[in-house]
């Protein structure tokens, strides 16, 4: 009989089966269209998927209600069947994941924001736009847990075993470098306006030097997270030392230095604020071996709201500073903040930009009728997107309030960490995106 932690809920099931019918639906449309066999499946996964991703390999050629809809669902069935894979295999699901998973984060944006310039080659330039570039960020992660889960050597708490997974991370580092860094060398952009991309050199070497010099910041990871956390800097250096590459030899303008600051300093202003604010409550109850929003084994969800646990006694109290002072939240509710300051500084501030995304076009649409109905008329109002952000800010205070509100069992604390990954994904990744292009004009 299975341990009730490893046994799937129904709802994991059906998400598992469902993404696979996905999956089986996108290959039987790809081979229909291979074989030159004319078919609805094949037209509508060229017409609304494949067809945008190749045009915004190109240009901005946004997206439409059918993938939009479709992506949503999608991330959502994996979000549910990837937690009950990582369940099974045993993986820490506390914060400390997030921290190892927030290179991954700057890694898809800085990727896209090199893809936006143009400084891939035309063979890898597909796959660093959406979605194609969050899947090939959950590759490089999937590979570096994968080699420390399954590798003894480097499970170890000794010398040897640290030393051995600092190995291997540098390796993929490095191969990360040798299959970007060559792209990059080799494109159109770099070679026509004579890049020189030392700097890109430079960041990487200090990627590789990072990877021994974290082995006593890293020291409260487990073997999988600290592997994730360095190949993701690594990954993420290759890219920033691109666009510092980049900047230096087409420096932005003076003007577009200021959102930089404002779009990536309110956001983390926001998160120490709300870490300080919370980090004693959560010391307390760390003292009781206790986690706001997580119940204690053996206690259901019901049976805590219902009855007077002594746990629950100390929890309650402390359970609003607690949570904020979480990373999963405190990044998250700061993901959505600098999305909609990115756009809404973007968009308003710097004519000619424009947004993507077909509800956040709807929103800031209402935001314009709104402003022809009062008359507003403000430089950095009139555009509408003044209320994409207030949604977004809204939608942080959303997120608060769900993690707030909601108590995850022990078989679901994988789940929590996946959704919370995820709002931090949708926010903080195009944020960061959009800062980028607008800070290079690309």
């Amino acid at each position: 009989m299975l341990n009730p932690i490893e046994e799937l809920h129904s709802y994991e099931k059906w998400s598992i089966n469902a993404l696979i019918a996905v999956i089986l639906l996108i290959f039987f449309g790809l081979g229909l269209h291979w074989i030159e066999i004319d078919n609805p499946l094949s037209n509508s996964l060229f017409e609304y998927f494949i067809d945008p991703i190749r045009g915004e390999s190109t240009g901005d050629s946004g997206y439409n209600p059918v993938n939009t809809m479709t992506y949503a669902i999608v991330l959502g069935l994996f979000v549910i069947s990837i937690s009950a894979w990582l369940r099974g295999l045993g993986i820490d699901p506390s914060d400390a994941s997030v921290i190892a998973l927030l290179p991954f984060i700057t890694w898809a944006a800085f990727g896209e924001v090199v893809e936006d310039a143009e400084m891939f080659g035309s063979r890898l330039t597909p796959y660093f736009v959406s979605p194609g570039i969050h899947f090939q960020a959950a590759f490089w992660v999937i590979l570096a847990g994968a080699l420390a889960l399954s590798n003894d050597k480097l499970k170890g708490e000794d010398q040897e075993s640290r030393e051995s997974l600092e190995l291997v991370a540098a390796l993929l580092v490095f191969s990360q470098f040798a299959l970007y860094g060559t792209s990059i060398s080799g494109s159109k952009t770099v070679e026509t306006l004579e890049i020189n991309l030392f700097p890109m050199i430079i960041s990487t070497a200090f990627a590789m030097f990072f990877i021994r010099l974290s082995r006593e910041s890293t020291g409260g990871f487990t073997p999988v997270q600290r592997m994730v956390y360095l190949v993701g800097i690594g990954g993420s250096m290759i890219f920033l030392g691109a666009l510092i590459s980049y900047a230096l030899e087409k420096p932005p303008d003076a003007e577009r230095i200021w959102p930089l600051v404002v779009v990536i300093g309110v956001p983390a202003a926001v998160s120490y604020w709300m870490y300080s604010y919370g980090r004693e409550a959560v010391e307390e109850l760390a003292s009781h071996d206790l986690v706001a929003g997580i119940l204690p084994p053996g206690i259901t969800d019901d049976e805590y709201r219902k009855s007077d646990f002594p746990e629950k006694e100390i929890i309650e109290p402390l359970r609003f500073r607690a949570i904020m002072a979480q990373p999963l939240v405190f990044l998250a509710v700061a993901g959505q903040i600098m999305d909609g300051l990115a756009t809404w500084i973007g968009i308003d501030g710097f004519p000619g930009l424009g947004e993507k995304h077909i509800v956040s076009q709807r929103v800031i649409d209402a935001g314009i009728w709104v402003n022809e109905e009062l008359g507003i008329t403000n430089g950095y109002l009139d555009e509408g997107v003044w209320l994409f952000a207030i949604v977004k800010i809204c939608l942080a205070a959303l997120i608060f309030y769900v993690f707030y509100s909601l108590n995850f069992e022990k078989r679901e604390l994988h789940l929590r960490l996946l959704i919370g990954v995820a709002m931090l994904v949708v926010g903080m990744a195009p944020g960061l995106r959009d800062v980028g292009r607008l800070t290079l004009s690309v």
